[in-house]
Order: C-alpha cells, then sequence, then structure tokens
C-alpha cells in the first residue's frame, strides 16, 4: 500500500485521543490528524474548485478531534480522512479531498471503501459537498446511496446578501444603542486570550444550557482548541469588551472565497452586541470575500430561524453517502 511518510509526521505535543474502541489497531496505515498536518490538509484541499462543507474545514476538524477523532492517509493522490464519534462510538469517512478526477477519486474511494471492509465496517462518507455528488454518482465498482438533513445544511450567503442582512435598519439601530450604552473596546484575538475567551464560553453560553445539550461535545473545548492554536490555524478574531468586561468574540477563517464564522459567542442580554459583531467581523475580515458560511448551528432550531431571516442564502447540504463497492483488489 502506498502510503506518504511526509505525512505521518506528527510533532511533540500533537496530542490524539485514541480511535475507536480497539484504539490504534484500528485503521493501522492512517495516521493521527494533529495540527501538524495542516499543510498537508491545505496542499490537497488547494487543488479543490469550491469550498468544503463546514465541518471539513480543517479548523474544524482539529476543534472537535476531541469528540470527532480524525486519521488520515494518502491513497491515489487524495486525502483520506477517516473518524471515530467518540460520543456514539460510530466511525465514518469523510469524502476524498484533491483535484476530484473521475479516476483517480474513484480508486482513493474504492481503498477507502477496502480499509473499512477490512476492519468489518459499513462504509459511510458524512458531510460530503453538493460538488461531489456527481463522482460518487458514477463510481464505477458501487452504489451510492445519498442523502442529508436539511436540519444540518449549511447557510451560505453571498457577500452581498450577507451585509444587507446585517446592515438593515433595524439593525443599525440596534447598533447605535449598544454603542451609545456600552461604549465597547474592540480588538484583535490572539492566542493568549485563551482564558478570557473560556470565560465568555463558560458565562455567556454554558450557564444557559445543560451540558447534555451540546450532543456534538463541549463548546468550551472547541474554542480552547481554536485559541490555543490560533496561529497555526491562520484564524482572524476579535474580542469585544466594555469597561474591561468580555461581552463576546468571534472567530473567522477562509477556504476558497468563502469566510466561515467558526466560532462566536455573545452576551445575549445585551441587545445590538451580535449585530455589532457581525458587522464587525465583515468590515475586518470579510472584505476580500465572495460568500459566507455563517456559524454551525449544531441542530439548533432557533439559530437555524435566525439565520434564515438574515437575507437570501443558499443550503449546502452536508450529504451522507452510504456505499456499497464491489472492489476488486490491486495497489493503492
Amino acid at each position: 500500500m502506498c502510503k506518504n511518510n511526509l505525512a505521518k509526521a506528527v510533532f511533540a505535543g500533537d496530542a490524539v485521543p485514541a480511535f475507536g474502541a480497539r484504539g490504534g489497531k484500528r485503521f493501522k496505515d492512517f495516521a493521527p490528524l494533529a495540527l501538524s498536518a495542516k499543510p498537508i490538509y491545505d496542499e490537497y484541499a488547494g487543488r479543490l474548485t469550491e469550498p468544503l462543507t463546514s465541518p471539513l474545514y480543517f479548523q474544524s476538524l482539529y476543534a472537535w478531534n476531541f469528540t470527532s477523532v480524525s486519521k488520515y492517509a494518502i491513497f491515489y493522490d487524495h486525502l483520506c480522512i477517516v473518524a471515530h464519534d467518540t460520543i456514539h462510538d460510530d466511525t465514518f469517512a469523510f469524502p476524498p479531498i484533491g483535484d476530484c478526477r473521475p479516476e483517480t477519486f474513484s480508486k482513493a474511494v474504492c481503498a477507502v471503501c477496502e480499509e473499512f471492509a477490512s476492519e468489518g465496517l459499513e462504509c459511510v462518507f458524512m458531510e460530503t459537498p453538493d460538488f461531489m455528488l456527481p463522482y460518487f454518482s458514477s463510481l464505477p465498482h458501487c452504489e451510492a446511496d445519498i442523502s442529508h438533513n436539511t436540519d444540518w445544511s449549511d447557510y451560505v450567503f453571498t457577500r452581498e446578501a450577507f451585509v444587507a442582512g446585517i446592515g438593515k435598519s433595524s439593525s443599525r439601530e440596534a447598533i447605535r444603542g449598544f454603542v451609545r450604552k456600552r461604549r465597547p473596546v474592540v480588538r484583535a484575538l490572539s492566542s493568549s486570550d485563551g482564558d478570557k475567551i473560556t470565560a465568555i464560553t463558560e458565562m455567556d453560553y454554558c450557564l444557559e444550557r445543560n451540558c447534555a445539550e451540546c450532543f456534538c461535545g463541549c463548546e468550551v473545548e472547541v474554542a480552547r482548541r481554536l485559541v490555543s492554536a490560533y496561529d497555526e490555524l491562520e484564524l482572524s478574531g476579535i474580542v469585544i469588551e466594555s469597561d474591561d468586561d468580555p461581552l463576546a468574540f468571534g472567530i473567522t477563517c477562509f477556504q476558497k472565497h468563502t469566510i466561515h464564522f467558526i466560532s462566536k459567542k455573545a452576551r445575549r442580554s445585551v441587545r445590538g452586541l451580535n449585530e455589532f459583531l457581525n458587522a464587525e467581523l465583515m468590515e475586518r475580515f470579510g472584505l476580500g470575500c465572495e460568500s459566507v458560511n455563517y456559524s454551525d448551528d449544531m441542530g439548533n432550531a432557533g439559530l437555524r430561524f435566525y439565520k434564515s431571516r438574515l437575507g437570501a442564502y443558499a443550503l449546502s447540504h452536508r450529504n451522507t453517502v452510504r456505499l456499497r463497492c464491489r472492489t476488486r483488489g490491486g495497489a493503492r
């Protein structure tokens, strides 16, 4: 089996939890998707013509790598990632990332199918973007069952639609009132802000929820992981304070022409704060983007309703592809 030795490199300090019930014995030809793998990810994701779904941004993969623990290998010039959901004890694959040439994409998919078969597991590709579906549908040795849950789709806005939505008269009025009353100070977020970001998340998010509601994993840990690797992950963000009281933070990242609001927390009792945060993030980091993938809603119906009212949007489905592969032997 062909393996990229460079892709196996794991820097000191890249601690990754065990992979599934059988630990490191499962998917032995895959390496842990540690922070040191970002240059490899960037190389293969850079070959795509469109951005991936939000969970497949490297920043998201890394942030959630304590509950959705990932490994990777290079098959047929594609980055292939498998993940184990430690909460639901479920193992699945993500779609191969590369230039998506049909002949090599097909071989990469079948290589992953063989890995799952050798582990006695069903081969399922999660979080698959719409633009990859034709490649799965035309696989020569597999049958694909494709589905999606609209409640978990990404809300994608054009830059113009998003700016118009957050700049409507009611938002401008709320922002003016917030600025007049709170006199906010906005500063760039940095890797030294871990304690402050954790405190904002705990004070303004966790107190209103039972831990069981965070059924994808702890939001405090996600924020901590993002900030601790802030520079390496090439993130951009801000902290909003008033009289030294931290009120909100927002963290963004880019893929292709799309800005993704990967993490955002704001004190809900402060009118105009969320509108001010959105406007500041776009003014500082969104000027060069063509589209906006607006923060993961973790299946939250209230946030989906809020996003649907921001302006014209397109749903980017996070498709599930179940494969029944009639694979043939051969070197990968």
